[in-house]
């Protein structure tokens, strides 16, 4: 296999608003990835570095591999950072509830794979022109597919940056891949949301076609970011296509670049005929908390550890996350489940349960479980209260 000549420069900073930077990225041969780190106190910094290794291990093994194995090795590969991450939060309390996001490229012959989760971001530039190829996966992107909101009404929607699917929240995870040709002249950004939450798209382009130098080119868009506040980390990685790719010829060859071609157009017009934004939403997206709040960060992390008591189907469980939903999306999943059925609860004591009873943690909700009051069981006597 032949591989596509590139040069790329990558830089990282931590911003004007954090006292450090949670965000990870790696820029090889032929893999090229950035990682945001999510969970603030609980080491989002921690699992942004723990996504990036597999994907680090990934490049020596892409000029190896036969084109049409890279898109699937790409997607393992990012599956594979998702276990790591999501077995480090379960195994270690000082970091449970952090989670990262992950935009990775593989560039190899004349096509460039692309692998996403989160709202980290790759563009491409093509000509003077800019067009995003990973889909946003967060709460008002999905409003905006769902129709409930406009293109403008998302790009200053205050909840923007609330996410509804990262690394490190389950065991599994929902990868988006596509495929896309590349040529000489063309140059991919990959990209933090610290940079592309705060500079319009037609400004990034502006700021790439007029960049001689990748490096002067990443200088610049971080320094754009800043000089708009800075709120977030802020990590970029550009490359850029300068060789000549070996021609194919062939029928089949030729549909396949006509589908790939669709499915960048697709991308481009903001079409995305990705798979679809999963049902159950990550934990930490709940807007009206982060308003209340006053930061997402701080705001995930507590929703992280959030638990209630409640009902699933006929059986009381005890749920992570909170008691409610927002634009049709639940912000909670089943944690355990318990024997009790709810016709085996006291009748006045039910609809707290449809209610939902909150708890601190996961033993406070055991404890609320072993206190619930069933049909026909005793009450216990109130202890006598004693002197000290």
């Amino acid at each position: 296999m032949s591989a596509a000549a590139l040069r790329s420069a990558a830089r990282t900073d931590v911003g004007r608003a954090r006292d450090r930077n949670e965000d990870s990225y790696f820029a090889g041969a032929h893999v090229f990835a950035v990682a945001d780190g999510l969970g603030g106190h609980n080491a989002g910094d921690v699992a942004s570095k723990l996504a990036i290794g597999p994907i680090q291990a990934l490049d020596s093994r892409v000029d190896r591999a036969r084109t049409g194995q890279i898109s699937k090795m790409l997607e393992d590969t990012v599956l594979e950072a998702n276990r790591a991450v999501y077995k480090r939060a379960q195994a270690d309390a000082r970091v449970r509830g952090m989670g990262t996001t992950l935009t990775a490229i593989a560039i190899a012959d004349s096509s460039a794979h692309i692998a996403h989760v989160g709202d980290s971001r790759c563009y491409l530039l093509r000509g003077g022109a800019i067009s995003q190829l990973s889909s946003d996966h967060t709460l008002v992107a999905r409003m905006v597919q769902e129709g409930k909101l406009t293109t403008e009404q998302a790009e200053v929607h205050p909840q923007r940056s609330i996410l509804t699917r990262a690394l490190g929240a389950e065991p599994e995870v929902e990868v988006d891949t596509l495929e896309v040709e590349v040529q000489p002249g063309d140059r991919i950004l990959l990209c933090s949301d610290g940079l592309s939450s705060v500079i319009a798209e037609e400004r990034i382009r502006a700021l790439l076609v007029g960049a001689d130098d990748l490096e002067r080119g990443c200088a610049q868009l971080i320094d754009e970011a800043n000089a708009h506040g800075g709120p977030d980390n802020i990590t970029v990685i550009l490359v850029e296509v300068t060789g000549t790719p070996p021609s194919r010829t062939g029928p089949e060859v030729a549909r396949r670049a006509a589908r790939i071609e669709e499915s960048a157009g697709a991308a481009a017009a903001g079409g995305r005929a990705r798979r679809h934004v999963p049902v159950r939403p990550i934990i930490w997206t709940l807007a009206v908390v982060v308003i209340a709040l006053g930061g997402w960060v701080a705001v995930r992390s507590w929703i992280n550890h959030s638990y209630f008591v409640g009902v699933e189907g006929n059986r009381v469980a005890i749920f992570r996350g909170l008691p409610t939903e927002i634009a049709g999306v639940k912000l909670h999943y089943v944690q355990e489940t318990t024997g009790i059925q709810i016709d085996q609860v006291r009748a006045d004591f039910r609809q707290n349960l449809h209610d939902g009873i909150r708890a601190k943690s996961l033993q406070a909700a055991r404890k609320v479980v072993a206190g619930i009051p069933l049909v026909g069981a005793t009450p216990k006597p109130s202890p006598t209260p004693t002197k000290p």
